[in-house]
């Protein structure tokens, strides 16, 4: 404390000289810092006070940034205007920016599938030190992109030391706990790494140090630009959130973000300590604009302008005349250099990628200029494939030729996977399940991109299942795909509406196919399978045989997805088709075949979203044998009826559902509340449970819903003319 004390006497006894050299005649104007500093999008203030500074043509010799600050000063020192940087942020979408995902629809039909089952929130790598998880809640790529995009990274390297004026970009070794003060190299990287919120964002690996937000350490940087350039004048713009009421800081969340701000908060009053009296300190007003409130950026660059309107006294003594202002400023822009022809792309080394196969998925042709917004959306979606913590590019001068390098870094959980899926159902009247299920992936077998897969669940159904799916060249257009599994599985059985009997299924099957991908969108494929069933009545009544059967047969399938999301599209269409046909049965069974198609469609308008779908399903020829019988019943497929309570071999079914957005999608959760209501209409034209329910079925109901880590959960209740009564129902997880 002492010492503390003797450096704040030090430090006003040195203000007040400067103070004093300041009143006397005009002379060579005082060197000045500008200091911005952290607070995520609270920072979104430091544009309105680089715009204010614009105006009263206040210049600077050197600035120091951290995280926002690190964002807003990068940019600005690499030619970027305050009211272009507010044209960018405005037009950015911040809750895309924390999902590193390419989108739903920018991803194969058949990862979709995998994601339906086995959520990729739940990914865990495997290796012999056991299991692994990811550094971050995201890998951050899109934000790397978005800085690209803003310093314009595409016109050439931008180095910190290549900059008009010194900076220095605040980082944390989250290794040692260290200060880092990034004042030389590839600078949208460090403007990344300023920005890592630990636990949100993953690490940036720079300099062989992992690097994270700068404001765990200094969150102001004061000192840094007495240090860079000998500032004698300091301008210190603070926009830290304010500490939390002790009776408001309830839950994890809470209690997590106020220990950060307390960190924060005790290395602001140290650099705070060292500020003089014609230093000039600004801390915006920003009430209940948070850190993750980025979408009021706007609103907190005009309370950023009033903040430095405000001490337009104290900065005006700082201003240059108009043209010594504008040849300061036009230093900073530069000349914009020409867009260049790429002579060049090259993909940096991988450890079990292919390389080829990335190169095939950057669309960028050479001899042509580089489309930079086409080159990020391929990017994500290379990096939406799975493989990739991170991939970025450089463009590069080398001998007179313009190179596109792109630097694809792998997970070093990879290539080794485990995921996990589970689902819960109730109906508050004793039917229930639940299933627990668990993926291995083992990816990156050979350069064509082989994957083995194997699959277990346990619970209500018991399920093993193992593939090898073996791409058949680099592009991985085409393929084959040899599998083999076994199931057993619990049906309720159903008369006049009461459950009257319990049917045990035991299937066995193997089988191989080839197929084709179309993109992002569509999938087909044909192949034959054989399978041994076994099936009989546990308990209750029994209304179906027991049967021992052997079939064999050619199938195909087409699958088009083009929904942005799995379970609550919110635009888009998905269309499965498929066929089978037994080529041979067992003795005394006739032959037969199937065709099943469902569609289904989303459509927004505003806050509002309709969906719809449609299906139908039925024998070609022949009678179904009972282990492949259709079923009508449970959500989303008549929620006023029990699951699979009307089963038979052909059926229609129909649904229009209209949701509506309760909240907003949380940044970096996504979680969003929605709620709906459903009208649902379905037909079993022969069916083998329920037969005196031939004609159409209405359900009708509402639901409260959302997605989670562990898939999506609904709550809600239905009601069908023909069902016994309300049927209320939970059910959380994948299907």
């Amino acid at each position: 404390m002492k010492h503390l004390l003797k450096r704040a006497f030090v430090a006003a006894l040195a203000g007040a000289c400067a103070a004093a050299a300041l009143a006397q005649a005009p002379g060579p104007r005082p060197k000045i810092g500008l200091v911005l500093g952290g607070g995520g999008a609270r920072g979104g203030a430091h544009m309105g006070v680089l715009e204010a500074l614009e105006e009263m043509r206040i210049p600077f010799d050197c600035v120091a940034g951290t995280s926002m600050g690190a964002l807003v000063s990068g940019a600005y020192l690499a030619g970027v205007s305050p009211e272009e940087m507010k044209a960018k942020v405005k037009a950015t979408d911040w809750a895309g920016m924390f999902d590193d995902s390419a989108g739903r629809e920018s991803i194969g039909v058949r990862a979709k599938q995998i994601d339906d089952r086995f959520f990729s929130a739940l990914e865990f790598g495997m290796s012999r030190d056991g299991l692994r998880y990811r550094e971050g809640a995201v890998s951050g790529t899109k934000i790397k992109l978005f800085f690209n995009e803003l310093v314009r990274a595409d016109l050439g390297a931008r180095n910190i030391e290549d900059l008009p004026l010194p900076l220095t970009l605040m980082a944390t070794d989250i290794g040692s706990g260290e200060r880092v003060a990034m004042r030389s190299g590839d600078l949208t990287t460090a403007m990344r790494a300023s920005m890592s919120v630990p636990g949100a964002v993953a690490p940036v690996l720079r300099e062989g140090r992992k690097l994270v937000d700068g404001g765990l350490v200094d969150n102001v940087p004061i000192q840094e630009v007495r240090d860079l350039c000998g500032a004698e004048v300091v301008i210190a713009v603070n926009v830290g959130s304010a500490l939390t009421r002790p009776e408001d800081v309830i839950g994890i969340l809470s209690v997590v973000g106020q220990m950060v701000n307390l960190l924060t908060e005790q290395n602001v009053s140290r650099s705070l300590a060292l500020l003089r009296p014609t230093d000039i300190y600004m801390r915006p007003e920003l009430g209940t604009i948070t850190a993750a409130s980025f979408d009021r950026q706007m609103e907190a660059a005009d309370i950023g302008r009033q903040a430095a309107l405000a001490q337009a006294e104290k900065l005006r003594r700082l201003s240059l005349p108009p043209a010594e202002y504008e040849a300061w400023r036009k230093r900073l822009r530069g000349a914009a250099p020409l867009q260049r022809v790429v002579d060049a792309v090259e993909i940096g080394e991988t450890r079990f990628v292919n390389r080829e196969t990335v190169r095939r998925a950057v669309t960028q042709e050479e001899g042509k200029p580089l489309d930079t917004k086409q080159l990020d959306r391929d990017l994500v979606v290379i990096k939406g494939a799975g493989d990739l913590q991170t991939i970025d590019y450089a463009v590069v001068r080398e001998r007179e030729k313009t190179i596109l390098r792109v630097t694809p870094v792998e997970k070093t959980l990879g290539p080794d996977y485990l995921r996990f899926g589970l689902n819960l159902y109730s109906d508050y009247r004793g039917d229930s399940s639940y299933n627990i299920r668990a993926l291995t992936r083992r990816t990156w077998l050979n350069p064509l991109g082989g994957e083995w897969l194997t699959a277990a669940q346990i619970g209500t159904n018991q399920v093993i299942y193992t593939e090898l799916y073996q791409p058949l060249e680099p592009g991985q257009r085409w393929f084959v795909r040899p599998f083999a599994g076994a199931q057993a599985r619990n049906s309720g059985l159903f008369d006049k509406g009461n459950r009257v009997a319990e049917y045990r299924t035991y299937v066995s099957e193997g089988g191989a196919n080839a197929g084709m991908n179309f993109g992002a969108y569509g999938l087909a494929l044909a192949g034959w399978k054989e399978s041994n069933t076994r099936a009989s009545v546990e308990t209750g009544t029994p209304l179906l045989p027991s049967v021992r059967q052997l079939i064999g047969g050619p199938y195909a399938s087409v699958n088009i997805d083009t929904q942005d999301f799995a379970f609550f599209p919110t635009r888009g269409m998905r269309l499965d088709l498929t066929g089978f046909e037994a080529a041979h049965v067992s003795d005394g069974m006739s032959k037969y075949g199937t065709a099943q198609a469902t569609l289904g469609a989303a459509y927004t308008l505003g806050d509002f979203i309709l969906v719809g779908a449609a299906e139908h399903g039925q024998s070609t020829h022949g009678t179904l044998p009972v282990t492949d019988l259709y079923t009508l019943g449970g959500p989303r497929h008549l929620a006023g009826f029990a699951p699979g309570q009307i089963a038979g071999d052909d059926y229609s079914y129909g649904s229009l559902e209209v949701q509506y957005k309760l909240t907003r999608a949380i940044p970096l959760l996504g979680l969003q509340l929605i709620g709906g209501l459903q009208a649902e209409a379905g037909k079993m034209r022969k069916p083998v449970t329920e037969p005196t329910l031939t004609g159409w079925q209405q359900s009708y109901g509402a639901y409260l819903a959302s997605n989670t880590a562990f898939g999506p959960f609904y709550l809600g209740f239905a009601r069908s003319p023909n069902g016994k009564g309300t049927r209320f129902y939970f059910f959380v997880g994948t299907p």
